[in-house]
């Protein structure tokens, strides 16, 4: 085994790990928006560090291109989805997007 080969596997294993602690982190979480949370690091994390043990293992040939666009894919559709995923469950918990009468939100503490 030569460097460019354990290089590759300390990749995949960022990559793998990435993916099942965030996939640990949505089965033990309950609330919905804290599972939302977890979705933002697999994204980053094992579709940055897949798609480059694979550009070191085979070079810039089809199939990195192709891992490198899947990634930056994901990379740009996760705050997308997240965003949408979190705005329908605020609809369909409070049954409208803009905040209703009763709800206050926290505010910043003003500067002296």
């Amino acid at each position: 085994m030569n460097a460019r080969d354990a290089l590759v596997w300390v990749l995949l294993a960022i990559g793998v790990l990435g993916f099942l602690l965030c996939a640990l982190g949505l089965l033990l979480t309950r609330d919905f928006y804290d599972q939302l949370h977890f979705l933002a690091p697999a994204s980053l994390i094992g579709a940055v560090a897949i798609p480059a043990a694979i550009l070191v293992h085979d070079g810039f040939s089809q199939t990195a291109v192709k891992a490198i666009l899947i990634a930056i894919l994901l990379f740009w559709a996760n705050p997308v989805l997240t965003h949408a995923s979190a705005r329908a469950g605020r609809i369909r918990r409070k049954g409208q997007w803009p905040p209703t009468d009763n709800e206050t939100f926290p505010t910043a503490p003003e500067k002296k």
